[in-house]
């Protein structure tokens, strides 16, 4: 019975993995962005790469709008572009900082069916780029769950950038030779490349809980 029980939980787990970064071994402890600013942060982010995701497969065009609400989380909205067809996607979700002495470690949550993940802040400028980690132990440790993204006010960022992205993201074990480049190449519209002001930015910002959209925290 003992090991029927711990066929189905390794198999649960490895159907969660499949697509994403697993390792042997607890989560290394990586240092976050000093003094992490909320404020400087909000805006639009495009993806320019990210370790292996079964919910991004098959996506270009991806980028993230941050924007804070009135109850001081932050509405996280990810689009993205079918490339097999050119169908639209989107998913919104909220994040928090479950510790205000340490708002560079936030988590994230999309459905309120489904746990909160971490959203750790390595690095930002808050103007050209951004270093974002998330990393579960798994088994009591024994192994964990990876995911890294690189993230650009623009929808590409200048080499050496990225060459001391990865150098940085080495030094504290984070294997950055999975990093999957994402497609940001003949993407429609024209969007703002830096952060917009709140009281300056249109409705469009915030979805409503109308627009399929709700608060996942309270959950």
């Amino acid at each position: 019975m003992e090991k029927l029980v711990a066929f189905v939980i390794f198999s649960c787990a490895f159907s969660v993995v499949q697509g994403q970064v697993f390792n042997w071994g607890k989560c290394p402890d990586v240092p976050v962005k000093f003094n992490f600013s909320v404020e400087a942060y909000l805006g639009r982010w495009f993806e320019i790469a990210r370790f292996p995701t079964i919910f991004e497969k098959g996506l270009k065009c991806v980028q993230a709008k941050y924007t804070l609400l009135e109850d001081s989380t932050i509405q996280v909205v990810n689009q993205g572009r079918k490339k097999c067809c050119g169908d639209e996607t989107k998913a919104v979700g909220v994040a928090w900082a479950p510790d205000p002495a340490e708002p560079a470690k936030l988590k994230v949550r999309f459905s309120r069916f489904m746990p909160a993940g971490p959203y750790w802040v390595l690095d930002t400028d808050y103007d050209r780029y951004s270093v974002v980690w998330s990393c579960v132990n798994l088994f009591w440790g024994v192994a964990r769950l990876e995911l890294t993204w690189i993230l650009g006010r623009e929808r590409s960022l200048d080499e050496y950038k990225l060459r001391d992205i990865v150098y940085e993201l080495t030094k504290y074990k984070i294997d950055a030779a999975k990093f999957k480049w994402t497609d940001q190449d003949n993407c429609n519209g024209t969007v703002p490349t830096a952060p917009v002001p709140l009281e300056n930015d249109i409705s469009s910002n915030v979805v409503s809980e109308e627009d399929y959209w709700i608060h996942p925290k309270i959950f």
